[in-house]
């Protein structure tokens, strides 16, 4: 039997805010697709790339039903890939003092012809990361900081410097003097950074690929060195993401770092991340810090 994906979220914000993100093209653009022709109107159809750059994935969705703050649905077709038609279901209501966003996505199954890329499992892993990360991002004001840096160096030793433990205190010393890190740095371990007071962040080690790829999931604050449990402050930014990916090309390496911050943190990282990255260049190439 052909189940539908059914996801829920819940958002501590007005319901008019939630709509807008999920109903006006500007909005869209800014968390969700890059969609062009869009007209909010029933019978009307819109189109997307997955990225405006790589152009992969061409999408053609026709609205369906409309309910002001209520529900949006509309076709979901990959006509450059398959024959198959699927329903994207947006339903928002009121659930205590948040608002309940629920995804229905139904006939994925027709994305057979299109191979193992049009699974369930890759789907509902997308609508996660879109709604869980994406669309809380938006709503929280959580905006994403990208900064890389050119390292003389190949992949291996870039890698050695970011996280082995003596070297991490030496680079980090931008944001904090004597910041440090308890934990493994390998798949699905548990990791805390933290200040000499005991104070910091636990994360978890979301994807691990030695040499190329490093990405954090931030989880909630440690106090005296005690992980503390999830308040309504830290729900708008727990799920957040920090990602370490390295490209070699000879004997180069490129450092991209990528960073969702909140509002309070946003400037703090614009001027602190730059700096600790000249100081890994400065450590991984020899120079006098």
């Amino acid at each position: 039997m052909n189940t539908p994906i059914i996801i829920s979220y819940n958002f501590n914000s007005g319901i008019e805010k939630v709509w807008n993100a999920l109903s006006k093209e500007d909005e869209l653009k800014q968390w969700y697709f890059p969609v062009d022709n869009y007209e909010f109107e029933v019978g009307k159809t819109f189109t997307f790339y997955e990225s405006c750059d790589s152009k992969q994935y061409f999408h053609s969705c026709q609205f369906l039903n409309i309910i002001p703050n209520k529900l949006i649905e509309y076709s979901w077709a990959h006509p450059n890939q398959s024959k198959g038609t699927s329903v994207v279901k947006w339903e928002i209501e009121p659930n205590g003092e948040q608002i309940k966003v629920t995804l229905t996505h139904t006939g994925i199954e027709t994305f057979a012809d299109a191979g193992s890329a049009f699974s369930k499992d890759n789907f509902e892993m997308g609508w996660n990361a879109i709604i869980g990360n994406l669309l809380r991002n938006y709503l929280y004001g959580i905006k994403k900081l990208q900064f890389s840096v050119e390292l003389n160096a190949d992949a291996s030793k870039v890698w050695q410097n970011l996280w082995d433990k003596e070297t991490y205190k030496q680079w980090t010393k931008p944001f904090m003097e004597g910041s440090y890190y308890e934990g493994e740095m390998l798949l699905n371990k548990r990791i805390h950074f933290l200040i000499p007071s005991g104070d910091g962040m636990y994360s978890d080690v979301a994807f691990y690929k030695e040499n190329e790829l490093m990405i954090f999931k931030h989880i909630g604050l440690v106090k005296n060195n005690q992980e503390m449990p999830i308040d309504a402050t830290t729900e708008k930014w727990t799920g957040s993401f920090e990602s370490y990916k390295l490209a070699a090309t000879d004997n180069k390496t490129t450092l991209k770092v990528e960073v969702d911050a909140n509002e309070m943190m946003y400037d703090y990282l614009s001027k602190t991340f730059p700096v600790a990255l000249v100081t890994l260049k400065e450590i991984i190439e020899g120079l006098t810090i």
